[in-house]
């Protein structure tokens, strides 16, 4: 009787093991506020981990993996299986094996951000001519582009953010272009308080999303379920709300 018992709980256990769905989520963002301290495993990479587990419960265990953005490349190319935070379809494609993408998550755009004594305007980008403009090394910038083959702007490009936000104190550069995520959460910082504003936003707002390769069709529909309660959710909102984001 007892053995049968056992054998009982042992075959429960085993059900419990294999309805919980192991997924690797990846990130390739690694500035702030997506990432603000890797060893305390502060910022929104890890916070919408917590979140989506929290929303989606036992049926997954959700993992978290940084990767740089070349390694990401490789990864998706070699058709391997893939959930990617933050992505948008415009950069990534697959005509292949088309990716599946999730509802938004929020949404951000990229802003031109200046010294707060600055008393023009970007309202377009022709306004950026005759200027030096500091932009993140390997990023591209339609509009930008040609302004500076055309060498009507001068850029100085940075390996991060945070260099490109100390040229500008520095007055090294007239003015950055950043992600609204990413000024928001700097601009709250002690050293950068009231010292800089947004002072162009020419370029459309896009959407942040999961990008999920072939291999999740099965899960997208959970996904999209937990995603569409995040705004409601305390956890979530408090972090937006720390970073100095509203949740859309």
């Amino acid at each position: 009787m007892i053995s049968r018992i056992l054998a009982g709980i042992l075959c429960w256990c085993c059900c419990q093991v294999l309805a919980s769905t192991s997924l690797t989520l990846y990130a390739y963002h690694s500035s702030p506020p997506f990432v603000i301290n890797p060893d305390t495993e502060t910022g929104l990479n890890y916070d919408l981990v917590r979140a989506l587990q929290q929303q989606l419960g036992s049926r997954y265990h959700l993992e978290f993996k940084q990767l740089p953005r070349h390694l990401l490349n490789e990864r998706l190319s070699a058709g391997l299986p893939t959930i990617v935070l933050w992505a948008n379809p415009a950069w990534f494609t697959n005509k292949a094996k088309p990716y599946l993408w999730s509802n938004t998550v929020f949404v951000d755009r990229d802003v031109f951000v200046t010294l707060s004594d600055f008393h023009g305007k970007v309202e377009q980008l022709t306004d950026l001519a005759g200027s030096t403009l500091g932009a993140l090394r390997g990023y591209s910038y339609p509009g930008v582009n040609e302004l500076v083959s055309q060498h009507r702007v001068t850029r100085l490009d940075a390996d991060t953010d945070k260099e490109n936000l100390a040229r500008l104190l520095e007055r090294n550069v007239d003015q950055i272009v950043i992600t609204r995520s990413s000024f928001l959460y700097y601009a709250r910082q002690q050293q950068h308080l009231g010292k800089m504003k947004i002072t162009g936003q020419p370029y459309p707002n896009y959407q942040r999303q999961l990008l999920l390769t072939q291999h999740y069709q099965s899960v997208l529909a959970d996904f999209d379920t937990a995603i569409a309660t995040l705004p409601k959710q305390q956890f979530w909102t408090s972090r937006l709300e720390l970073y100095g984001l509203k949740p859309e």
